[in-house]
């Protein structure tokens, strides 16, 4: 078969971009079609190097890196605009636009997705003005209109496989996600006294809470992430409350292995860090919604909160401080999605496709 991949950008080097290169791995021979590539990026270029990347006229519009995401309008066009006349195979790995590519009857389009689009179907709850309300309902029906465009759906969750069903009216396959091998086996394990928050520094992180929180129960937290909500984070934080800036996969590694726990505040559309914190023998403190609940086995790799309010997260990391977790319980469930299985569980839903 000739197969494509097509990914929405490659501005910013995340999970999404991990899972694309696997599935590079998977289809070495694959072009990447993509709106726009930031080739300075060194994360990028080192382990797309070997890709040939396919970009639209969006990568020809100057300043794109900063503006890619004010550009929203012309991603459909950018995406409808590739040709994939060539091809048996179209791939789209997605959380966006991905998806709205246009493949000829004799084309297979099978889209990977970790989410519908957050921002439209509102599912971080950010708050929206009128106006940016009513440009988004366009894209909503854009949206709804563009899924039927794909022949097969693989899910990233069961969550996201719920999603997909509710807004796009369509069935789909479920392939987790992986915990990159270098997560796993490390030896630099130890009790540094402090819990670790990894997140973008976004509204709907409800990373607030957590300050919040442990401005009252004078307990070092460190938080690893940056984003547009770092200045009042930091003005709400009070004594050991850290803030660290993004960090190198070593650096990370480091930070984890000395944390008594991962804290996560949001609804997660899978919960790759909590995975990474497992692998690493950490247990997760995570609020009761969404992919985390697929990724952490309760009172055997971490423990819930019910509720996004102070009192909630703070009585359930009373408890987390009663309990005992086992480090090797957290290693074993995370080995549950190590590289191997996700390209075994890929290839598996790929030729149950075809077949």
């Amino acid at each position: 078969m000739k197969v494509a991949l097509v990914h929405d950008d490659l501005i910013q080097w995340g999970g999404a971009e991990r899972v694309l290169s696997v599935l590079s791995e998977i289809f070495p021979e694959a072009p990447i079609y993509t709106s726009c590539f930031d080739e300075s990026n060194i994360h990028l270029s080192n382990n797309f190097s070997n890709k040939k990347i396919i970009t639209s006229f969006i990568q020809k519009i100057p300043g794109f890196k900063t503006l890619y995401k004010s550009l929203l309008p012309l991603y459909p066009i950018a995406f409808e605009q590739f040709d994939f006349s060539e091809y048996d195979l179209v791939i789209s790995h997605t959380t966006r636009f991905a998806k709205s590519v246009l493949t000829k009857p004799k084309t297979t389009h099978v889209s990977y997705c970790h989410t519908p689009p957050r921002f439209l179907w509102r599912f971080s709850k950010q708050p929206q003005n009128k106006l940016l309300t009513y440009l988004l309902s366009y894209f909503r029906i854009y949206d709804q209109i563009s899924s039927s465009r794909v022949d097969y759906f693989i899910a990233g969750s069961e969550n996201a496989k719920q999603r997909i069903q509710k807004i796009y009216k369509q069935n789909s396959l479920v392939c987790f996600p992986f915990v990159d091998d270098k997560f796993f086996n490390n030896s630099q394990n130890f009790d540094g006294g402090y819990y670790l928050m990894i997140s973008r520094l976004n509204f709907y992180k409800r990373v607030d809470l957590a300050i919040q929180v442990f401005n009252n129960l004078k307990k070092p937290l460190k938080i690893i992430g940056t984003g547009p909500e770092l200045s009042n984070l930091s003005k709400l934080a009070k004594g050991d409350v850290e803030f660290l800036g993004n960090a190198s996969d070593n650096l990370l590694i480091n930070f984890i292995s000395g944390a008594k726990a991962l804290i996560i505040t949001s609804e997660e559309d899978f919960g790759l860090t909590a995975l990474e914190a497992q692998a690493l023998g950490k247990p997760v403190i995570g609020f009761r919604e969404g992919g985390v609940l697929e990724t952490v086995i309760e009172n055997i790799t971490g423990v819930f909160f019910d509720e996004q309010t102070e009192e909630s997260l703070k009585k359930t990391i009373e408890l987390f401080e009663r309990k005992k977790f086992n480090r090797e319980d957290c290693i074993n469930n995370a080995k549950n999605f190590s590289k191997d299985k996700f390209k075994q569980r890929f290839l598996k839903s790929i030729k149950n496709i075809k077949d």
